[in-house]
């Protein structure tokens, strides 16, 4: 019998554009680069437009040892993710997607996106 296990993982914070998001979201794309992502869409106003002008707050979210893949992967779609703060993921978090996400990348199974219905 295989015990699960949860992965350690950090977590970076950005804001990507419409045509950014597009490329970072395909689910073959993430779980190539080997992250997970929560995805934020903003409203539309001082921060955020319409079509490619359109804004998300984006969490990020990998193993440390993959940190390289994962920002080839963010700078192929023209971000500097190393230009953003890395930050551990605390492993008794209780924020649902946070358990979530250490559960599938323990399992081998990153590659998930999660678009909030809200906008911010």
């Amino acid at each position: 019998m295989n015990a699960r296990k949860k992965a350690t993982l950090v977590k970076r914070h950005l804001c990507v554009k419409e045509p950014q998001l597009e490329q970072l979201a395909k689910r073959e794309f993430a779980q190539k680069s080997e992250y997970s992502m929560m995805v934020y869409p903003i409203a539309e106003g001082e921060y955020s437009g319409e079509g490619d002008d359109r804004s998300y707050y984006v969490v990020v979210f990998y193993e440390p040892t993959k940190k390289s893949k994962v920002e080839r992967a963010f700078k192929s779609a023209g971000l500097a993710l190393a230009d953003y703060e890395q930050v551990v993921v605390d492993p008794d978090s209780k924020q649902a997607p946070e358990g979530k996400f250490m559960w599938a990348h323990g399992e081998g199974e990153a590659g998930e996106v999660i678009l909030s219905e809200y906008e911010f």
